[in-house]
């Protein structure tokens, strides 16, 4: 299978429904919100069901996270979140974002999961500046120096107003900041809710 083509299939999905947004909001629509969730791993596709009654589908804990994982946009205000697993499959041929170690609803295993940027090497400008700040920012945040991790994330902000995953986790240093983690904290974040 080639993963590479599956992610920038969805790259291209997204870009093509950006520009119908552009006309859109040039009509006087309202703005709507697309989330994927991209996993790797086995699972059962094919035709499913009785005589009376089939479905094409597909099965297993592998489609099971890429639902989840559809949902975990949300909590990063995000809209391409890839795991680990499919990350690993195509990392010479994308640049990411490293976005978290989460934990999702109905799961006990934590997965890294990262937002999906572009074909390798072709993030540039100001999206390129705002990944190295970020960089730095989550550097801080996971050597749990959180008042330096809000300082960067809040530089983030200073590149892109309304960048999603630098906005949460501005909000989760100051919850931080204000409560500390107990120091046997894994670092994982656990999602509460599907999305």
């Amino acid at each position: 299978m080639n993963f590479s083509k599956t992610v920038f299939s969805c790259l291209l999905v997204l870009l093509v429904f950006s520009a119908g947004q552009t006309v859109s909001a040039a009509e006087g629509r309202p703005r709507v919100a697309v989330r994927m969730g991209v996993n790797t791993g086995p699972m059962v596709v094919g035709n499913m069901g009785s005589t009376q009654r089939i479905n094409y589908t597909m099965m297993g804990d592998a489609v099971n996270l890429a639902s989840r994982l559809e949902g975990a946009n949300k909590a990063f205000a995000s809209d391409l979140m890839i795991s680990e697993a499919t990350y690993l499959q195509c990392q010479d041929d994308v640049d990411v974002r490293g976005l978290d170690f989460i934990r999702v609803v109905g799961k006990s295993e934590p997965v890294r999961v990262y937002q999906l940027l572009d074909r390798r090497n072709t993030t540039a400008g100001v999206k390129a500046d705002l990944v190295d700040q970020y960089n730095r920012a989550l550097s801080a945040y996971r050597q749990r120096d959180y008042v330096k991790a809000l300082n960067d994330f809040e530089a983030c902000l200073s590149l892109v107003v309304d960048d999603g995953p630098a906005l949460t986790y501005v909000n989760r240093c100051k919850l931080l900041i204000a409560s500390p983690s107990e120091t046997d904290w894994d670092g994982v974040w656990n999602l509460k809710e599907k999305g």
